[in-house]
């Protein structure tokens, strides 16, 4: 199959030629592909050509169908990117980033007891007093932190403890500088933005890597087994 018959087959697919003959003219076609009357009419006839679609014209209008070997090439694109899609995901994630402190609120929360029993329950550690917080510099490590937002993670549950809402996070077990065992935080509610990655582990980072604020550190990431 042509790549450039995939925009037109999934189009099909969605408006439900799969199953039955669609009413469809070649100039609506082509403005749900953004493509012109002309380039959409040709799509269609090369496809017909080649077995993927039949056309069938009955009462002054036109009607697609796919066959057996369009609905077959649907299945098999949709089988490639599946796999793709799932290699993806079980993928280690690296993110290098500098060091650089913060405002000292990660001590505050990591050790209210509404989160540190939570993170002892579902991450089988009780973190150091603090977050780890690194900047990532690189657009390609931005874009990995990005993705963090759209992933599964183990759920830290918000709470309340009388006075206040506290509120939830996403944690991704992780591999820290190649020897410790830690967690990268995705909380609801933080002033970070995606230049911002935040740690925590069950020791002080800065004293087991003699750590200093510029200083790398490299983390790997195991969304696969974040999954709860």
């Amino acid at each position: 199959m042509k790549a450039s018959y995939i925009p037109t087959l999934i189009e099909l697919l969605e408006l439900g030629a799969k199953d039955r003959p669609i009413s469809i003219t070649t100039s609506e076609l082509g403005q749900k592909l953004g493509k012109s009357q002309q380039l959409a009419s040709k799509h269609l006839e090369e496809m017909e050509r080649e077995g993927m679609v039949e056309r069938i014209r009955s009462g002054g209008k036109t009607y697609v169908k796919l066959t057996k070997k369009g609905v077959s090439s649907g299945a098999a694109l949709y089988s490639s990117l599946s796999r793709v899609y799932a290699k993806n995901e079980s993928e280690t994630l690296e993110i290098v980033g500098t060091v650089f402190s913060g405002l000292g609120e990660g001590a505050y929360y990591v050790s209210l007891k509404g989160y540190k029993k939570q993170f002892l329950a579902k991450l089988g550690f009780e973190p150091f007093p603090g977050t780890m917080n690194l900047r990532l510099d690189l657009p390609v490590y931005r874009k990995v932190r990005r993705d963090l937002e759209t992933m599964k993670g183990i759920h830290i549950d918000g709470f309340k403890d009388g006075k206040r809402t506290y509120g939830g996070a996403e944690c991704f077990k992780a591999m820290l500088n190649n020897k410790v065992d830690g967690a990268v935080l995705v909380i609801e509610r933080t002033t970070h933005d995606d230049t911002v990655l935040e740690l925590i582990s069950p020791v002080n980072l800065r004293k087991q890597f003699n750590l200093k604020d510029g200083d790398e550190m490299r983390v790997s990431i195991f969304p696969e087994s974040s999954e709860a």
